[in-house]
């Protein structure tokens, strides 16, 4: 009688043990998983739409004049204006409203404006954030101004500086929405948060992708698996450098 018990307790032991295992390494594929594959069937443009600007080192026209000669050659991602993109700076999207991110370096700039164009390059909705403290990753919605599917959008970023106009400083990205693929849509139902990042980031959708990690990792900023998730996803493209900077909401 007493073997049977040992024998009952060392099964539910086993299975406890083999359950906890299992769950860990599913957990830490997930985390290893957030690898971006660019869409194959929604390629980028091959043309920008819009015109062009200066630069994109988020510095204010005075410092910008007082720095060293050798800093105004070439700058590390660090010290550049970046949208949170790709490395051909093309991201797709399933939302009529998606969320777009960007890096803001160490700046005296008070602000950044956010402008969406559409494909004539006409300016369709624009928005301010205050900046508190840089360098930071910022994210904006433009929520009254639905994107149509298949088409592309440009979306810019401007410092604003003392005094208090949008300077000739920009970053720059194309969007696309696009119809979310049925295969895609089944998976999604099933998926935990973390588990669509994933799904979004293997089918190509980088704005979701990014986002819903974002999101994940401003609710739980303690977590080492969202930090493993997020520098995984930078590092696939080649955003790694940044990958340390606060979030804000």
């Amino acid at each position: 009688m007493l073997s049977k018990y040992f024998y009952r307790y060392f099964v539910l032991i086993s299975i406890a043990t083999i359950w906890e295992i299992t769950t860990f390494f599913v957990f830490s594929s997930d985390a290893r998983a957030q690898t971006f594959e660019p869409s194959a069937s929604n390629p980028a443009p091959t043309t920008t739409i819009g015109g062009g600007r200066r630069t994109n080192d988020g510095q204010c026209l005075k410092n910008r004049d007082i720095q060293p000669r050798e800093d105004k050659i070439k700058k590390s991602l660090e010290q550049q204006l970046t949208p949170l993109l790709p490395q051909n700076k093309f991201g797709l999207t399933v939302s009529a409203s998606p969320t777009f991110l960007a890096y803001i370096p160490k700046t005296s700039a008070i602000a950044v404006e956010f402008t969406l164009e559409n494909q004539q390059g006409k300016g369709i909705a624009q928005k301010t954030i205050t900046l508190t403290s840089t360098p930071s990753i910022i994210n904006v919605q433009f929520e009254g101004t639905p994107l149509e599917v298949g088409k592309d959008y440009k979306w810019l970023i401007s410092v604003i500086c003392e005094t208090g106009d949008p300077e000739d400083i920009f970053a720059e990205g194309i969007i696309r929405r696009i119809k979310p693929d049925t295969t895609l849509l089944s998976k999604l139902e099933k998926a935990t948060e973390l588990e669509r990042v994933s799904l979004y980031a293997k089918f190509g959708i980088w704005h979701e992708a990014i986002a819903g990690l974002a999101s994940l990792r401003i609710s739980q900023p303690n977590s080492p698996e969202l930090m493993t998730s997020w520098l995984n996803l930078l590092k696939s493209t080649s955003l790694e450098s940044i990958a340390n900077t606060p979030l804000t909401n």
